[in-house]
């Protein structure tokens, strides 16, 4: 309700003694005090009623307008049920620049703050009224097939909202104006997987003195986990919204769901009806995998177009079902002609258009893209860990199987290094790595334990450093002289450790067949 609204009522007879040219102000409720110093009783916006009972000398109307001010106040109503208005009032109320209303001996405060409240009672139904009509619309418009940024766009502001909503990878989605910076987004969503409680505000950013309130609340669609979900990032600090302010909050919200869960439907599909393309690409049925790709990229595709297979993984074996695949499409989501199928073993194919020199470069900015979306998931990743292989890129789709075969081994050499998420490239597996990740898990585990077993028993029993000792030595190539003193040991003592060394193991370490064999032994520890 506008301050010129309320003076409008005649039966009021309220009139303006200072700051008329405010009269547009919007009330949001009127308090009645008669203390010195309300401040602390405020919440701002008020329609401030005295009949100033506090005011005994004329430095008093300083102290209490100064306090209503304070406290975000935007008017003063002042009674005469006990004289005339003092001038120090006005004057305070001027120099503070707030508009000062007289309110008449036979008009009441109750009858004031009632037609205070019925307005705004009246004007919040109405407010109630429109807002469920938008949302039905904008529902049934994301429901039909509507652009969701355009909706969410249109919808947050004329709701006066800024706001915005990313993805668990920090990519943008949606917003009332523009996207966040990317790093922010990045910041944001990396802090939000670390979160259980929602909403959650925080000052953004928190270095400086130009961070400032928001909101951060999820966008959960069915069986939503959050290392593949959506957030909603509001202006401001959900404590001080209005109770219109929280429920057109949570009707955006809403339309984000109906977004994600379409979104994810999609994706399904897709998925389901790619489901068969391992075994074909394995059985090298190629005429029917181009009509899987054709019908999955919408049109025919070309014989010389090229593509990068990316493998993933999450371990130990999720329990929510397709996390892998969800992952793996939030890695490869900015390439929109990329397919993703597969459940907890999933395989994304990715287009790559250009000449020979140019499918190589893209392929590195692929795996470059990986790693950086992958790093921004690691905040999340604490019951799993996330290993992904990628191929070069391949053109034609008979040369889609090697490229499948490629990025799969590169993914087994990724769940033999370390880290919450990895990302290895086919490229770089060119080494002893690549025979390691291409050998059965169980094979891996046999071979270890066949070789390292003795010493690791021996380690233990004795408390000594005899794996430590074969690294160093191997490390150092069978070099007496530089292991020893790298280890701070006498080579006589080097020597009857790594006498231990054969005798527990069988090897005899001055056979380069040997050396090799423990040498990858060690390597599968690691």
């Amino acid at each position: 309700m506008q301050i010129s609204e309320l003076l409008a009522v005649k039966g009021l007879r309220l009139r303006f003694l200072s700051g008329e040219e405010h009269a547009r102000r919007d009330i949001r409720w009127a308090y009645t005090t008669d203390l010195l110093e309300p401040a602390r009783y405020l919440r701002g916006g008020e329609l401030v009623l005295t009949g100033m009972m506090w005011h005994t000398r004329p430095e008093d109307s300083e102290t209490f307008v100064s306090s209503i001010v304070s406290a975000g106040s935007l008017a003063v109503g002042a009674g005469r049920a006990l004289g005339e208005i003092p001038p120090d009032l006005i004057e305070a109320c001027r120099a503070h620049d707030i508009p000062l209303i007289e309110i008449p001996t036979e008009t009441s405060f109750g009858a004031v703050t009632e037609e205070v409240l019925r307005s705004l009672t009246q004007r919040r139904f109405t407010t109630i009224a429109e807002t469920r009509d938008r949302h039905r619309r904008l529902m049934a418009e994301v429901a039909s097939g509507a652009d969701f940024p355009s909706a969410f766009s249109s919808a947050a502001t004329q709701a006066g909202l800024e706001a915005w909503v990313i993805s668990s990878g920090g990519r943008h989605i949606a917003s009332s104006s523009g996207p966040l910076p990317v790093e922010d987004r990045e910041r944001l969503a990396a802090q939000a997987l670390t979160w259980s409680a929602f909403p959650r505000t925080l000052r953004f950013p928190e270095e400086g003195e130009n961070g400032r309130a928001i909101t951060v609340l999820p966008v959960r669609a069915r069986e939503t986990h959050s290392l593949a979900g959506w957030w909603m990032v509001v202006a401001g600090d959900h404590r001080d919204w209005s109770e219109e302010e929280h429920e057109t909050v949570a009707e955006l919200v809403s339309i984000g769901v109906l977004a994600r869960s379409r979104a994810e439907e999609r994706a399904l599909t897709t998925a389901r009806h790619l489901e068969g393309l391992p075994r074909l690409l394995a059985a090298q049925r190629f005429d029917e995998v181009a009509e899987l790709m054709r019908g999955a990229e919408g049109g025919s595709v070309p014989e010389d177009r090229a593509h990068v297979v990316v493998s993933a993984v999450m371990l130990p074996d999720p329990r929510v079902p397709d996390l892998s695949r969800r992952v793996l499409a939030e890695l490869v989501a900015d390439h929109p002609a990329a397919v993703v199928t597969g459940d907890n073993d999933a395989l994304a194919i990715i287009p790559v258009e250009g000449g020979d020199h140019d499918i190589r470069r893209r392929g590195e900015e692929i795996r470059n893209e990986l790693v950086h979306r992958a790093h921004v998931l690691d905040a999340g990743l604490l019951d799993y860990r996330l290993v992904v292989g990628l191929s070069s890129a391949a053109r034609g789709i008979t040369e889609l199987r090697g490229a499948a075969v490629e990025a799969r081994h590169a993914r087994r050499l990724a769940e033999l290094r370390g880290g919450r998420s990895r990302v290895i490239a086919g490229a770089e597996i060119d080494s002893h790595e690549l025979l390691l990740a291409s050998v059965p898990e169980e094979v891996q585990t046999s071979y270890r334990e066949r070789l390292l077993g003795p010493l690791i028993a021996y380690d233990r029993d004795h408390r000594s450093d005899l794996v430590e000792t074969l690294e160093r030595f191997l490390a150092h190539s069978g070099s007496w002289q530089r292991c020893a003193a790298a280890m701070h040991v006498h080579v006589n003592t080097l020597r009857y450790r790594i006498g231990r060394v054969e005798e527990l193991t069988g090897r005899d370490l001055s056979s380069l067949e040997h050396r090799v064999d423990l040498f990858l032994a060690l390597k599968l520890r690691d």
